[in-house]
């Protein structure tokens, strides 16, 4: 579980990076802006899950 929730945090974090930029390169009302804010926020709801996984695995194993 720890293996996965830093995965998670990795990938997340990689998803937030990469699409905040592309949404700030592209103009906003364009498809392209749509699609990168809306992976900004897939990619916080990840970072949040892998922060949770992180922590319930270490609270279970002290």
């Amino acid at each position: 579980m720890l293996l996965i929730g830093r995965f998670g945090l990795l990938v997340g974090a990689f998803l937030v990076l990469a699409s905040a930029l592309t949404a700030l390169l592209n103009p906003p009302g364009t498809a392209e802006f749509v699609i990168s804010v809306v992976t900004v926020g897939l990619g916080l709801l990840i970072v949040v899950l892998g922060l949770l996984a992180v922590l319930l695995e270490r609270k279970r194993h002290p």
